[in-house]
């Protein structure tokens, strides 16, 4: 008897595939397979995709070949390499899809659910549907049930008495006390972070918000929040202190709705000064000024907290239209 479908690892289905693609033609002598290409397709992590790949490597179903990233369909290496995109030579099946979904819940749903929800928290309250929600993201409802036990324990959602699941609303009082406790622990973890970052990865950020300087650029929702990211969690977040971290993580991730308000609704006059004081955190981590940034980032955060009651006042309504359909308004 094989074994189910289910305990299969990742690796494994994914090479089965592939090898199965091969074997049948749809995958040319020459294609080249790349790893990102891999991840992409079958919505797993690095880690299965390179697994995957040397095992049929191991078959002899593919090659290497020098300064080629990837591997060649095939063993002759006279045959030209052929680079094109896998997902126009593979068709998952329904059943494999929803497999790898459900397989990948904790990497690929729960950051976009972590997200959505966190994003309709300054908007009033909501009821979560966990048929809908189930059934949104093409999973059993376990899983769903998993998916709210997870925003539950960093704070987002809550399951009352009636046994129902809910979020928000996030209050002028709450933002206020989350920064506070931001104010008070970010500056502290940064200090502890500087040791834990590669020169590359402050000198990636500051080239983004350098760029940022455009109207375009002001009003894209999208790129705000990576910016924002870039610095509170890719940054601050590298602190060693693991509780720390849980900590922080646990206060910025409700502001994430302010966050994605930035840009959805126009040109601020808030947002340029935004991006100038993360733009001269970074600047001071690059020049191994460590106080400095510290200091800077206390003040970037003072100064959110003091223009927050104008940002919060200025808010539309969220149209019935712009909300998840496993999301209820109450």
């Amino acid at each position: 008897m094989g074994i189910p479908a289910t305990r299969r690892r990742l690796n494994e289905i994914v090479a089965e595939t592939l090898a199965s693609h091969i074997r049948s033609g749809a995958l040319p002598a020459g294609f080249v397979i790349r790893e990102k290409a891999v991840t992409d397709l079958f919505g797993v992590g690095r880690m299965p995709a390179v697994v995957a790949l040397a095992r049929l490597e191991a078959e002899r179903l593919v090659h290497r070949r020098p300064a080629l990233r990837g591997v060649v369909v095939g063993l002759s290496r006279t045959v030209p390499a052929r680079p094109g995109d896998l997902a126009s030579h593979i068709a998952l099946p329904e059943g494999l899809g929803r497999e790898l979904r459900q397989r990948n819940w904790r990497s690929l749903i729960y950051p976009a659910l972590e997200r959505q929800v966190a994003s309709c928290l300054l908007f009033g309250r909501f009821q979560i549907r966990t048929p809908a929600l189930a059934e949104y993201f093409g999973v059993s409802r376990t899983i769903a049930h998993e998916l709210l036990l997870r925003l539950e324990r960093v704070g987002l959602v809550r399951q009352e008495v009636n046994a129902r699941w809910y979020a928000g609303p996030l209050t002028p009082a709450r933002i206020d006390e989350l920064y506070e406790m931001r104010i008070l622990l970010e500056p502290a973890a940064l200090r502890q972070a500087v040791g834990r970052l590669e020169p590359s990865i402050i000198e990636e950020r500051l080239e983004r918000v350098s760029q940022a300087h455009t109207a375009e650029a002001r009003a894209d929702a999208s790129l705000l929040h990576r910016l924002e990211t870039d610095l509170h969690q890719d940054v601050v977040l590298r602190c060693a202190n693991e509780e720390l971290r849980a900590t922080l993580y646990r206060c910025q991730l409700p502001l994430i709705s302010v966050h994605l308000s930035f840009g959805s609704y126009g040109e601020r006059t808030d947002i340029p000064h935004m991006i100038g004081m993360h733009k001269a955190v970074l600047e001071h981590l690059a020049g191994g000024r460590v106080e400095a940034a510290a200091s800077a980032l206390e003040s970037h955060l003072r100064h959110s907290r003091e223009d927050n009651p104008a940002r919060l006042a200025d808010l539309p309504a969220l149209a019935p239209s712009q909300l998840d359909p496993y999301l209820d308004p109450i």
